[in-house]
């Protein structure tokens, strides 16, 4: 068995409140009518019962001449043929009600139509929870235990292994409200002032950046190198849609974590920065940002995830990773009026959100994709779309301690990840693509889920973009009109040639060094080789 995700839509809405009533009432004429069919099915199942109780109390006489009566003139009920008869009917009205009630959820999730009521839910929570941890710290520490580690040994014992990921699953409701509390205590906010904003996570992070940056500059130098390095094996190709985007993005991350081996030399802390040649010949770029490698002279290590999480622009843009790519970018010769799209996955996409955040008046940011990344509270203009994509448990996209805005211009897909129970559903090919199953209709697979590539047989971290890809790819079959607008605004971007691909990778030093580390490291097994 596999795994396979499941998507819900909120925000990016582009329809009115008319268009929502429509929908509202066609969703509802549908399981209106699904309820007649199911009433139709438990007739006819009555009908067949009555039929089997009726045969074996009645005297039955032999058929001869005719399937109803025999030579003496008495008629015989084909019974049998009757009872299969009924079951049929019962077994196709139940069929058609159970898929008029999915045509119905369907309608609900691919036009976000609770969307409202369920993330005014999730805020109360969220806010609820929060408040009762910073009343009750301890008692909050133990419900919060008892919660993970109730979730741990049901799933392991499941599994029939050990597997501590089922904590973060059975936690995945509380992680904002439980991260709120234990932030708000951090930064010294109290519970009155706590119910009025959603961004005690960063303010918390600023509190540690002032403490952490500095000790970790010490460490790992502040004095930062960026080069561009060539490969002649293209493992950022041209894109044309969010799914193919999505998936250079794996191949990169993974590349340079050495967890494939494409040939390409590439290695961690490295971006790549495309140009595309548009139709009215200007030009549009797009840039591919991985996640966190946690090396040692890497710009885009642990602690710099605190630092992009911090309320302060200033502390943010002084990230190592954030300082990286908007280096990148200008050697890239990327204009201030040319329009860019950011896509990056975990501190990749919590990069792009900075960046879009904080460089609005030196770039021209118009869409930002992220994947698994806190980023709901950093203050995004409208003029810059945002396509978030985020798994329900897999904790990291839930360190914001808050939902994203649900506006126009924000969308983001939530992703349930679930093991596979057949194989009725959509397989994400290795070039974003979709291979639908074989034994659904087009909107069974999209209501059903989209196969994750590449899953372990038992439960994982969810943060891995292939999980992500997975919850993108089953909301494009949703055929979500706020999905699609999002779509389309992102090809527009880069609608056109690719004309160079350039990579950037990213060295940290200290002051008056003037070769990165890896590299020195490099010189001195090559001086041993020649001993």
């Amino acid at each position: 068995m596999g795994w396979q995700v499941t998507s819900t839509i909120s925000g990016g809405r582009r329809h009115n409140a008319a268009t929502r009533e429509e929908y509202t009432a066609v969703a509802r004429m549908l399981d209106d009518a699904a309820a007649s069919w199911r009433t139709a099915s438990i007739a006819w199942s009555t009908a067949a019962l009555q039929l089997s109780r009726h045969r074996v109390s009645v005297p039955l006489c032999p058929t001869l001449a005719s399937e109803y009566a025999n030579g003496n003139g008495h008629a015989t009920l084909p019974y049998g043929q009757l009872i299969q008869r009924c079951t049929d009917h019962a077994r196709a009205c139940r069929s058609i009600g159970d898929d008029l009630s999915d045509l119905a959820a369907l309608l609900i999730r691919a036009h976000a139509l609770y969307e409202t009521s369920e993330s005014r839910m999730t805020r109360l929570m969220t806010e609820l929870l929060q408040s009762v941890g910073m009343a009750a710290p301890a008692y909050t520490a133990i419900g919060a235990g008892a919660l993970t580690g109730g979730g741990m040994l049901f799933g392991s014992a499941v599994e029939r292994r050990f597997n501590p990921v089922w904590g973060l699953t059975s936690s995945a409701r509380a992680q904002e409200g439980l991260l709120g509390a234990a932030a708000s205590a951090i930064a010294g906010i109290g519970p009155i002032r706590s119910l009025l904003r959603t961004d005690e996570v960063n303010a918390a992070a600023e509190r540690i950046a002032g403490v952490s940056a500095p000790l970790h500059g010490l460490v790992q130098g502040t004095e930062l190198h960026v080069e561009e390095v060539t490969t002649d094996v293209a493992v950022v190709g041209e894109s044309a849609s969010v799914a193919q985007s999505l998936e250079h993005l794996r191949r990169l991350a993974e590349e340079r974590l050495g967890k494939v081996d494409l040939g390409s030399g590439l290695d961690y802390a490295t971006i790549a920065i495309q140009r595309y040649r548009r139709a009215d010949g200007t030009v549009g770029w797009l840039v591919t940002i991985p996640g966190t490698d946690g090396q040692d002279d890497s710009p885009f290590g642990w602690p710099q995830n605190v630092e992009l999480m911090s309320d302060s622009p200033t502390r943010r843009m002084n990230a190592d990773s954030a300082r990286m790519v908007v280096e990148a970018m200008r050697q890239a010769g990327i204009g201030s009026d040319e329009p860019v799209a950011l896509i990056g996955h975990s501190q990749g996409g919590i990069v792009a959100a900075a960046i879009a955040a904080d460089m609005c008046d030196d770039y021209t940011i118009e869409h930002v994709v992220t994947a698994g990344s806190p980023v709901a509270n950093h203050p995004i203009p409208s003029s810059t779309w945002v396509t978030s994509i985020e798994i329900d448990d897999e904790l990291v996209a839930a360190l914001d301690g808050a939902s994203n805005p649900s506006t126009d211009n924000w969308l983001t897909i939530h992703g349930y990840a679930t093991q596979t129970a057949g194989s009725s559903i959509d397989t994400v090919n290795a070039d974003g693509s979709c291979t639908p199953g074989d034994t659904a209709s087009s909107w069974q697979r999209g209501y059903r889920a989209a196969e994750v590539r590449d899953a372990a047989d038992g439960k994982e971290i969810t943060h891995w973009l292939k999980y992500h890809q997975a919850a993108y790819q089953n909301a494009t079959d949703l055929g979500s009109p706020a999905v699609i607008e999002h779509e389309r605004h992102f090809r527009q971007v880069i609608d056109g040639e690719l004309e160079e691909t350039r990579y950037y990778r990213g060295r940290m030093m200290h002051a008056g060094v003037t070769t990165a580390p890896s590299e020195r490291r490099i010189d001195m097994d090559a001086l041993g080789d020649g001993e």
